[in-house]
This record gives structure tokens, sequence and C-alpha cells, in this order.
């Protein structure tokens, strides 16, 4: 699984920060679950991160994104 984790992080480092907002916002009320979705989650988290983008508005308490709303980027910050 360390490869899938590898490859949604070079995905992600090349698209724009709006890309990463709009790959963000299909996760939206998706409930389903497989372990490729949490790799994928984790390396959005570490882009979002690296970017310096404050994305604290649908970070949960375990550190994971609360997927129940969609986002907008306001400068570098995610709001509603």
């Amino acid at each position: 699984m360390e490869n899938l984790m590898r490859k949604f992080e070079c995905e992600l480092a090349v698209v724009s920060d709006v890309a990463l907002v709009t790959r963000f916002n299909r996760e939206v009320g998706n409930r389903g679950w497989v372990s490729a979705r949490a790799y994928f989650l984790e390396a959005l988290r570490n882009q979002f991160a690296n970017r310096g983008i404050d994305y604290s508005i649908v970070k949960d308490e375990s550190g994971g994104f609360n997927l129940d709303k969609k986002v907008i980027l306001s400068g570098r910050k995610l709001n509603f």
C-alpha cells in the first residue's frame, strides 16, 4: 500500500490548489470506505499542509477530515 500512497502524493503534488479543493469536494457525502480511500485522503491532507492551506474547518478530532460539507478556498484557508 505504500506504493499507492506514493501514487496519490505524486498525482496531487502537480495539481493546482483549486483542483485540490475540487478533489476534496468529490469526497463529500461519500460514505463508502476502502483502504485506498484512506491513503488518498491522507495524501490530500498532506498536500493541504505542505502548501500552507488552513484546512482546520474540516479537520475532525482524530486529525482526519469531516466530509459533511463542500468547501471553497479563500486565500490560504478553506471555508464553507
